[in-house]
């Protein structure tokens, strides 16, 4: 039970690490709520355990993925299975709310998370964000993290009075309480980014990397916390004479079995967050009262009229008592939290005056507002000043918190769960034997309330629309298909047919050239020979008893100098165009493997250079593949010089480098760096060649709109180019160029001679980095120590 629950339960039973699988009932034995609500859990479990097996731990249903953040129009003119009227419905929301939420599933640490309707960001059902103003983040280029905050909220009769729909208290019975509910609450928040980023890459990078998306949130946003507390009873210090009270050398003193809870209720804006305070209850926080009217007498008072006040004195509330007021909008914002002290309490008319800080608020009935009892004040605590210290809550039982500041942090909301039992005298509480063997309670985790987070967008203002990069994982369906094998020059391929493929379109006869040879990378090398040495003697025949250790040796430095100081020289078989030479185009990624957080990937921001080969030279190199050696002459580039010559705008061969300080980043410091993958984009290994040009060049207004106009689609369709609803319009240079990607394909659009002209652009033909490699990294020499076993490309 990890999320806001709040209800009087004698225990939480579930144990993940035990595996139960099902809870089975006896006949003629005591029914507890701990056996119903652990079968809950464990099916929960398995359920939510298998949504993220397979969407991971986020994705959604390609048919029916939800929540995309939408900020511009071209977004909503892309969402297939909506009819043009809804379509310019949606456009006027957009107009007036500035921002959207699209209706769909989406599964968020196997959570299912469902949003009905297309609603406006500001009109969320369990959340009101701050207004923001679309029109200044357009003109002041500010770019936010849209984020999908999902958790659980404990409703009982009180929350869940709806004079429209049913509810779950049964009127039959009179008042009488019953079971309760959890309701899963899901928000899309903003959180604004720092300016001049690469925002492409920070969308690639909080996709696939949860860390670094979790590291982007920021520590501030991310609950629970990681602090933990100890919790234990001591034996009194002197005999206790009440014949009510258990004997003392059980230690508990009370008189009942209670669930306590501990929470922390304030953490203090400190440099540290080292100054905290919390609160306890011995019902779990369960007491609460519905408030009907409220009077603020002055400054420092309220009178609050309740709708009942309990039936005993444990159930009650009298003076000296501390309470919390509570709404849905107190629960849902996060808001401050504030304690109160009951002054007085008239059991006649129901009415409590309370003293504190009285502010004025209209308590409105569908907020479902009410009056929570505390069984304590303020506990302020001070980490830095903590030292192993105990905290006493009431009748021996103590808490202590974690003083480690430095690798753990607590958050307001944060809970433990205390059992206490007279049978025993002691609390429910994990312990492991020290090294006397003795039994010792143990630290624990915040029992809740847990928050999962998920990636939705990266926006960033412009001033002609908002540019919004979607953060989201779909999971498509995939046709059957049997892959055949085809025999070709003695090696084999295999070619898997497409599936939903479109139709061919009768093409119109033009003299436009027909491309019959793609670009191509003929050679590439990180000059290998200065910082890969094989260091195996060639008397040794058998390669299979050669150490791993010594198939390469690469260590940190060599590293770092392969990045920094050589870069990765690219050469192609036909020249590229220097101007289409720039960083958002390249990515390169370094693999590392955790066992804790499986494969994670650390996006390097590399430099591009146009360069001249020098000198290419043959060389022999080995590579560890899987538990073979593979040998192979390799023709690699071992002398560049910086292209002087740039007159004619082309260049046969780049280098890729860091820049300076990106040696000093994290990822240079892992031990386990497997593999680095760079993927090149088409549009930057390309040949542009001129489809047609008989558009006239006044459609680019809409252009620069992000619309693709009609007339323009109906000319592609005569030139055989079928533009599919998800087509996207990006302008590059406005009332100059523009960049249409369709179906996988890129097609440059801009003016030429006072007429729009529009050109493809093909991509590589798929040619490894260095011949024979494949595109993993290999097997036996991949597992630990500072280098690298095979560095590829892939296109």
């Amino acid at each position: 039970m990890q999320g806001e629950f709040r209800g009087d339960f004698t225990r939480d039973t579930y144990d993940k690490s035990k595996h139960f699988l099902r809870v089975l009932m006896q006949q003629g034995r005591v029914q507890l709520d701990a056996d119903f609500n652990e079968q809950t859990s464990i099916l929960l479990n398995r359920l939510q355990t298998l949504a993220k097996d397979v969407f991971g731990l986020q994705g959604g249903p390609e048919e029916n993925c939800g929540f995309e953040f939408i900020g511009n129009e071209e977004q909503i003119n892309n969402i297939n299975n909506l009819e043009e009227e809804e379509k310019q419905k949606l456009k006027q929301l957009l107009q007036s709310q500035g921002y959207l939420i699209s209706k769909g599933n989406y599964y968020v640490n196997g959570i299912l998370c469902e949003n009905d309707e297309f609603i406006s960001y500001s009109q969320q059902p369990d959340f009101t964000p701050e207004p923001i103003d679309p029109c200044k983040v357009k003109l002041n280029g500010t770019t936010y993290l849209a984020y999908l905050d999902v958790w659980e909220r404990h409703i009982t009769p009180i929350e869940d009075r709806d004079d429209l729909k049913i509810n779950i208290r049964e009127v039959a019975l009179g008042g009488a309480d019953t079971a309760t509910r959890s309701k899963l609450v899901w928000q899309v928040k903003l959180k604004q980014l720092k300016d001049n980023q690469d925002i492409e890459t920070v969308a690639k990078q909080v996709t696939k990397d949860h860390d670094y998306f979790r590291s982007v949130l920021g520590q501030e946003l991310l609950k629970s916390g990681e602090g933990k507390i100890i919790a234990r009873v001591t034996k009194p210090s002197s005999g206790i004479n009440n014949p009510c009270i258990i004997p003392f050398n059980s230690k508990f003193r009370g008189t009942e079995n209670h669930l306590y809870r501990a929470e922390i209720f304030t953490v203090y804006p400190d440099d540290n967050k080292n100054k905290l305070s919390f609160v306890w209850s011995r019902e779990n926080s369960s007491i609460v009262f519905p408030i009907v009217t409220s009077t603020v007498i002055n400054s420092s008072a309220i009178a609050l009229n309740l709708e009942y006040l309990g039936k005993d004195k444990d159930s009650s509330l009298s003076s000296g008592d501390w309470v919390e007021i509570i709404d849905d909008d107190y629960i849902l914002q996060n808001s401050d939290r504030q304690l109160l002290k009951v002054e007085q309490v008239d059991h006649i008319e129901n009415q409590v005056i309370l003293s504190g800080d009285g502010k004025s608020k209209i308590f409105l009935k569908e907020k479902h507002p009410l009056l929570r009892r505390w069984d304590s004040g303020e506990v302020k605590v001070n980490l830095s000043d903590v030292n192993h210290k105990w905290f006493p809550l009431e009748d021996g039982i103590e808490i202590q918190l974690q003083a480690d500041t430095q690798n753990s942090f607590y958050q307001v909301g944060d809970y433990w769960l205390i059992p206490v039992r007279t049978a025993t005298g002691n609390v429910e509480w994990p312990k492991r034997k020290n090294e006397e063997g003795k039994l010792e309670p143990q630290p624990q985790s915040p029992h809740g309330t847990n928050h999962y987070y998920a990636p939705l967008a990266i926006i960033l203002g412009n001033p002609n629309k908002v540019i919004v990069h979607d953060c989201r994982t779909k999971i498509g369906k995939k046709e059957n298909s049997i892959p055949v094998e085809i025999k070709k020059d003695n090696n084999t391929q295999i070619y898997e047919p497409q599936q939903n493929s479109t139709p061919p379109i009768p093409q119109k006869e033009t003299t436009t050239q027909i491309i019959k040879e793609f670009n191509s990378i003929i050679n590439a090398s990180w000059h290998h020979d200065q910082v890969l040495e094989a260091t195996i003697s060639k008397q040794e025949e058998n390669s299979s008893n050669i150490p791993e250790d010594q198939l390469f040796n690469l260590k940190s430095q060599d590293l770092r100098n392969l990045f920094t100081k050589l870069g990765l020289v690219i050469q192609f078989k036909k020249p590229v165009r220097i101007d289409s030479l720039h960083k958002s185009s390249v990515s390169v990624l370094a693999h590392t493997d955790n066992v804790f957080r499986g494969e994670v990937f650390y996006i390097l921001p590399m430099i591009v250079e146009p360069v001249q080969v020098k000198k290419l030279e043959t060389k022999s190199i080995r590579w560890a593949i899987g538990n073979d050696v593979l040998d192979r002459n390799v023709n690699i580039i071992t002398e560049v010089e910086a292209l002087t010559n740039e007159s004619n705008g082309y260049t046969k061969a780049v280098r890729l480098i860091t820049p300076d300080d990106w040696p000093q980043k994290a990822v240079f410091n892992q031990s386990n760096i497997y593999q680095f993958t760079i993927l090149l984009r088409g549009d930057w290994i390309m040949n542009e060649e001129p489809l047609f040009d008989n558009v006239n060049f006044d459609l680019q207004g809409d252009l620069n709109k992000g619309i693709i106009p009609d007339r323009l689609r109906q000319q592609c369709q005569e030139n055989g180019i079928l533009l599919s609803k998800n087509s996207i319009l990006v302008t590059e240079k406005e009332n100059l160029k523009w960049r249409l990607l369709n179906e996988g394909k890129i097609y440059i659009i801009k003016i030429d001679n006072m007429k729009l002209t529009v050109s493809n652009i093909q991509a590589l033909d798929g040619n490894n980095l260095w011949p024979g490699v494949p595109e993993r990294f290999s097997g036996n020499g991949s597992e630990g120590g500072d280098w690298v076993s095979i560095i590829h490309i892939k296109t």
